[in-house]
Order: structure tokens, then sequence, then C-alpha cells
């Protein structure tokens, strides 16, 4: 067979594969591929805590308990999901900056208070806390420490634990 006879040959056969069966079978699954790349990226959780913006959303008042002179540290944080899975808050905690710099554990709980104008009751670290996908919540939050000064302005950190065990935080300054 001959040089040109062979060519000949090379680009019947070519030919006949029909190349556009091809690329209409390898296109669809490049895509789909890319498509699955970008589903499984989307689906990580994302669970995004902001400080709510404007005065007055962060509060700290002495109040006498049981076990002495306490403050109660109150306020509104806000939780945005920007993944297509839902999620939820699990677990929660509070920590305040002491005068040393070093941040203390605060004492928290649910709680469930009546404010004396009767707007009321508001429901305090409500866990579970479900946030749905690419949807933001009001999440109401309190907590206490012990002190003998009632601090005019206090760094507070609000922590919380997602359903993936992933830890996300907010640093918020509060007023007397």
């Amino acid at each position: 067979m001959d040089w040109l006879q062979a060519h000949k040959w090379i680009v019947t056969w070519l030919l006949a594969l029909a190349w556009w069966k091809v690329a209409a079978a390898t296109i669809p699954i490049v895509f789909s591929f890319i498509t699955l790349c970008i589903v499984f990226y989307d689906r990580r959780p994302r669970l995004k805590l902001a400080a709510r913006k404007g005065n007055g959303w962060y509060t700290l008042q002495r109040i006498s308990s049981v076990r002495g002179s306490e403050v109660k540290f109150a306020g509104v944080v806000e939780i945005y999901n920007s993944s297509a899975r839902a999620n939820a808050i699990k677990s929660y905690a509070f920590y305040y900056k002491a005068a040393d710099g070093k941040w203390q554990h605060m004492d928290s709980e649910r709680y469930e208070d009546s404010p004396p104008d009767g707007t009321g009751p508001f429901v305090y670290n409500s866990t579970p806390l479900t946030v749905a996908p690419y949807s933001g919540e009001e999440w109401r939050v309190m907590a206490f420490f012990r002190t003998s000064i009632q601090p005019y302005e206090l760094r507070i950190k609000v922590e919380v634990v997602d359903l993936f065990d992933k830890r996300s935080y907010v640093e918020v300054t509060a007023y007397s």
C-alpha cells in the first residue's frame, strides 16, 4: 500500500466514525459533570452570623439574683444560610472580654422574658434554630455573668455550632 492509498484509507475511516456522534455523546457528559461539581460545591454548609446594625440592639443590665449581683446581656444576632442545604444551630456559647483581655464564659440557657410594656413574651437562645436554604433568621440572645461593677461597654462573642459541627461566631459591643 503506498502512502497516498494509506492516507485515503485513514481519512475514510475517520469520516466513517461520524465525529458529530462522538461529540453529541461527550458534550452532555461534560456539562453534567460541571453541573454536579457546582451542586456539590453549593451544598456545603455556610452559616454566617452578623451583628444587627444600629444602636440599642445589645444591652447590659445589672440585676440581682440568688447568686448575687449579675449583669444581663441581651440582643439580636442575624443568622444567614448561604447554602442550598438547610442548616440548624444545635449549640451556642457566650463569652465576654474581661479587663485582662481574656474571653470569659457567660451563663446561658433558653429563656422566656416578658417585657413590662406587654410586647412579649420573647424566647431567647432557642435551639435547635432551623435556617432554610438561602435565607436568614433573627435570633434573640441572652446571657449572664457575675461582676461587682456595672460595665458601660463590653465586647461579647456569640459562638454557635451548626448541624454539621462547624463553628461560627460574631463579636458585638453591648452598652449599659
